[in-house]
This record gives structure tokens, C-alpha cells and sequence, in this order.
């Protein structure tokens, strides 16, 4: 009676960790990890990352934490589309691109906010030389801010001291960025290049 039990009780946990295992797989499957991180707008991120030499990995991931994807999508301080680029950012950037009658509505067209705000991140990233972590900071939350940040001490700039930047909200930022950028070059590694 209690070789039968003991039968039974191993073919449960058998069964069990099967289950488990094939619970792990499919969380981990191509198919699914692409529909919990979907890229659209992708032939356009393609032709502004080329464009501009950022990696397009790094542009979705600010695109997913900035407006989920979503081109009408608008801040409480006004940052529109994709991209979430400020109105008073996008006139200036429209003028270094020579995009003539610039309207701030044009930002919630997907081409424009991607051309304009693909443009302002790879500036961002040559003026950091190519550190992401200054890169997003300054993206998030100015140049001027983090130009102060640095002077005055209160952040290295360096990725293993963001726990360091002064604005919770740009710290939280960037490394959702972070985290997401690598996440998508690994659901994406192969399938997807610019």
C-alpha cells in the first residue's frame, strides 16, 4: 500500500513540474514575448534610426515607456506623441531639420514625432558620448538639468549610480528604459535589425 502511494505521489509531482515546465516555455516563448512587447511603427523607427545611428532597440524602449505606443498620447506638461516630445522642443528641432509651418500638432503624426524626437536622442547621445545612461536622463528631464547634477555632485552620471539622480521621476526613467531596451534586443536579437 505504501509503494502504491508512493508511485502515485511521484507520478504527481511528475506531472506537476511538467506543467511548470511547460508554463516556463510558453512565458518564455518567442511568440508570447513578442506580443507582450510589441513594436509598432516599425518601418518608421527603422528609417529614423538609420538615419540618425541610434539603435532602434533604444528608440522603441523610450517609445514603450513614454506613450505605450499610443501617437496621441499627451503629458500633464504637454509632451506630445509617440515620443513625448515638448512643443517648444519640436519648433526648435523642426527648425535644425528645416521642417517648414511647423505646428505642435504635427507631433501626434507618427513620422514627424518619430523623425523630430529620434533626431533630439541621437543629439543627446553624441553629447554624452554615446552614455545611455546621461542620454535618457537628459531626455527625461533637460540637459540643463543634469549638466547641474553633475556639477554640482549630486549625480556621477553613471549608470551604477542611478539610484543617485535627484529626480525620482528620472531615476524611475531610466531604468525602465534601460531594463526595456535590453529586453527588447534579447525578445528581438536576430529578427530585427536597422
Amino acid at each position: 500500500m505504501f509503494v502504491v502511494n508512493l508511485r502515485r505521489v511521484a507520478r504527481q509531482i511528475l506531472a506537476f513540474l511538467g506543467i511548470l515546465l511547460l508554463v516556463y516555455l510558453f512565458f518564455n516563448s518567442r511568440w508570447y514575448l513578442e506580443r507582450v512587447y510589441p513594436i509598432h511603427h516599425r518601418d518608421i523607427i527603422t528609417q529614423y534610426s538609420l538615419e540618425n545611428d541610434v539603435d532602434p532597440f533604444l528608440v522603441v524602449a523610450v517609445i514603450r515607456v513614454e506613450s505605450r505606443f499610443h501617437p496621441q498620447a499627451v503629458s500633464a506638461k504637454g509632451a506630445r506623441g509617440l515620443m513625448q516630445v515638448m512643443p517648444d522642443t519640436g519648433q526648435w528641432i523642426a527648425g535644425e531639420l528645416g521642417i517648414e509651418d511647423f505646428d505642435p500638432e504635427m507631433l501626434y503624426d507618427p513620422t514627424t514625432n518619430l523623425k523630430v524626437g529620434t533626431w533630439y536622442l541621437a543629439l543627446l547621445k553624441r553629447e554624452y558620448g554615446g552614455d545611455l545612461a546621461l542620454t535618457l536622463a537628459a531626455y527625461n528631464a533637460g540637459r540643463g538639468n543634469v549638466s547641474k547634477w553633475i556639477e554640482e555632485q549630486r549625480w556621477t552620471g553613471r549608470e551604477e549610480d542611478i539610484n543617485c539622480i535627484p529626480f525620482p521621476e528620472t531615476r524611475e526613467y531610466v531604468k525602465k528604459v534601460l531594463r526595456l531596451y535590453d529586453t527588447y534586443r534579447k525578445v528581438y536579437r536576430g529578427r530585427w535589425e536597422a
